[in-house]
């Protein structure tokens, strides 16, 4: 947000400070300099709680990449965090492997416009890799009890399997809900299969506020902790429906600590990013069709009280951040945290749920919900 230019910068006491950063004046490259430090913060808390040697090691990250404001900002950041620690003959390897999720189902042959899109980010930040990643690959992970999922099938191309399973889908929301669970799982499955030490994750103050609220909207409130909190994410392993192996995943969120439209006038602040990022607003007004997903109004929800009320945003995450994860020996076949037994019996009675099948008796409740 621009302030008053008679003001100097706060930080710097540059005389032209245009920008009015959290009610105190900035310039342009102390705004740029705070968004990429919070990022570093991120990294060096993440390396702390990995690390296994007190000599140097390396730190070799996957960043998920949407091609959405705060991913791009996110992979900007740990460019020049990347040639900076290049730049240093004492520092370890530094490596962050950019993976971008391709869910247009339609079967392409050749360059997608996901490639193309890609190609532009190689060339705008020449010290990150990149690889671009369909969705049917989702289809070969073990980490899904696929048998719980309806209408897949095993004829016809990974993509129209995962066009028929979307079009079962009963909403919107559930849709939208399937759809961020089974990227993750693919990026996970990158990072894992391809060595690498951590998963990293651009979700703002912003967004994992309205992840939170999603999640409890979608009746998954006991899976906060796990999609929201820094630290390991469970991953199951199954064969016939049954889990035969379990284990826990670095995920991060170095983008934390800011606040979406910080990140967007970070990125109209960067040539390279403002060449092919869309920051478009989500217009927070009053949205009630079915064409809208739970995820959307809460994004737009937060959206819009973000300035006005960034202390209770804030607030949001940190609160989640406190909440203790639930373990314990039954995992979900689709989003794989915990299964909250208890919860799920008290939910579905006051709804009246009918009785469950066999196959969605292995799915939580916000999971049952939605392939429902």
């Amino acid at each position: 947000m621009e302030g008053s230019k008679s003001q100097p910068c706060k930080k710097c006491k540059n005389e032209d400070a245009p920008f009015n950063f959290r009610n105190a004046p900035t310039c342009r490259d102390c705004y740029m300099l705070y968004i990429e430090q919070k990022t570093a913060k991120g990294l060096r808390a993440l390396h702390t709680d990995i690390r296994t040697s007190t000599l140097p090691e390396p730190r070799r990250y996957v960043a998920g990449l949407s091609f959405g404001a705060s991913s791009s900002a996110m992979v900007c950041a740990l460019d020049k965090h990347t040639h900076r620690e290049m730049s240093k003959k004492s520092s370890s390897l530094f490596e962050v492997l950019a993976v971008h999720v391709d869910t247009d189902l339609s079967d392409q042959d050749g360059q997608t416009p996901a490639m193309d899109m890609l190609d532009r980010y190689r060339e705008k930040f020449p010290n990150v890799k990149f690889q671009c990643v369909h969705l049917g690959e989702v289809l070969s992970l073990k980490t899904v009890d696929w048998s719980t999922l309806p209408g897949l099938g095993a004829q016809g191309t990974p993509s129209a399997r995962l066009q028929k399973m979307f079009y079962t889908l009963p909403s919107m929301t559930a849709k939208a809900d399937i759809l961020r669970l089974l990227t993750r799982h693919l990026l996970i499955h990158v990072a894992m299969a391809q060595e690498y030490g951590a998963l990293l994750l651009g979700y703002t103050t912003t967004a994992l506020a309205s992840l939170t609220m999603a999640e409890v909207a979608n009746g998954r409130g006991f899976s906060v902790p796990w999609q929201v909190q820094d630290g390991r994410s469970q991953v199951c392993t199954y064969e016939d429906g049954k889990a035969v192996s379990k284990t826990e995943f670095p995920v991060y969120h170095p983008m934390r600590e800011t606040f979406r439209n910080e990140v967007k006038i970070y990125n109209s602040l960067i040539p390279a990013l403002a060449e092919i990022v869309s920051n478009t607003d989500i217009s927070p007004g009053v949205v009630s069709h079915k064409d809208t997903s739970i995820d959307e109004v809460m994004t737009r929800y937060f959206d819009g009280v973000e300035e006005s009320l960034s202390g209770i945003v804030a607030n949001v995450v940190r609160t989640t951040g406190k909440l203790a994860k639930l373990r314990g020996d039954a995992q979900c076949g689709l989003c794989g945290v915990t299964m909250d037994e208890q919860g799920d019996s008290r939910w579905a009675g006051e709804l009246g749920e009918e009785e469950d099948n066999q196959q969605t008796t292995r799915l939580c409740y916000g999971c049952k919900r939605s392939i429902n």
